[in-house]
Parts: C-alpha cells; structure tokens; sequence
C-alpha cells in the first residue's frame, strides 16, 4: 500500500513522532487535500544544525531538543522512517510553543502576500497541526528522503522484511544442523 511521505530533519521527527512537537512549520500551505490524513514521517540523513543559547536555567523546550538529539544520536534514527502523524489543520501563528510566528504588520494574509511581492518581507510561516503522533518500535532505516510529500510502499517493504526474516530463519537452522561451523573439522 502506498502512503504519503514527509521527510523532516532530526530532532524535529522525532519530537512529532514522540508526540512532543505538536506543530510543523514549513513557509508553503498545506495542500488541502493532505488535512485530515496520516503521513509517515522520514527523519533524514543530516540533523538540523541547531544551535541553543543557554544562560541560565534551561527553558523545557530546550532540554527537550537537548534530548531528543542525545536519543536519535545514540539510536541512529537517520535516514529513516519513524513513525507517522495525522495533519489535521494549517494556521498562521498557532499558540503552541512550537510554531514559528510571522508578523503579518496588521495585514490579511491576502494583503500580507500582495505586500510581500514588493517589498522585501519575511515568508509567512504555516503551522501544521499534528495530531495522534505514532513512534514506531522498528523504524524502516537506510529510507533516501525527498522534498515535498513522497510516496513509499510499506507493503513492499513488510514483503523485504518477510523474505529477510525468512532468510535469517532459514540460516539459523542451517547453523543448528553445523553447517556454519567454524570449529567442523575440514574433509
């Protein structure tokens, strides 16, 4: 079965998929036809280059980034399929911690974007709302990412696990019977 795909760098995948980051921000709208369906999330080969300015106590999203760096690190969640999400809306300035604000200068959104193609403004910011985040056990590692939403099939890959499994399975009987010894005397 084919399912949609977006890949997000590390911490942030992680975050959505633990359920902590609760909000995307991406400087393009949601294509409506995405509101209200689940997407795999693809964590991809390079972290985001984050840099945290500490002084003093650390803020709650701070040691959360902190940690959720340490984890992926230490699991090599890279280059992978991690888990999924539901995309349920797309705002401009959502209250959650994790959404980026854009200053729209006391304009409509409309009137923001004519503004914005004559005079050099920041990009307005959309705030995907997340919902019913899913971490998997097993992530479907060495994944390429792309731009954009991409397709992949899960069920090919369940199938090149099946056979995978079916391969070490049929090894492990093979090394009960010696075939893989190593201390077999040579004939």
């Amino acid at each position: 079965m084919i399912h949609k795909v977006l890949s997000v760098k590390q911490p942030w995948a992680y975050l959505i998929c633990s359920g902590i980051k609760d909000i995307e921000n991406r400087t393009w709208k949601l294509p409506e036809k995405y509101k209200g369906e689940r997407v795999l999330i693809h964590a991809s080969a390079k972290p985001d280059n984050i840099k945290l300015d500490i002084e003093g106590q650390a803020t709650v999203k701070e040691i959360q980034l902190l940690s959720a760096l340490n984890y992926c690190d230490e699991n090599e969640l890279y280059s992978a399929i991690i888990g999924s999400v539901e995309i349920v809306d797309c705002v401009i300035n959502h209250p959650s911690i994790w959404a980026e604000k854009t200053d729209l200068l006391g304009l409509s959104e409309i009137n923001y974007k004519i503004y914005s193609s004559v005079i050099n403004v920041p990009p307005i910011i959309h705030n995907w709302v997340l919902s019913n985040p899913i971490l998997f056990d097993k992530p479907i590692l060495n994944v390429k990412g792309k731009l954009g939403f991409w397709d992949y099939d899960l069920e090919e890959e369940c199938d090149k696990h099946k056979q995978k499994q079916a391969l070490i399975d049929m090894m492990i009987g093979d090394e009960e019977i010696g075939l893989y010894d190593d201390n077999q005397k040579q004939q």
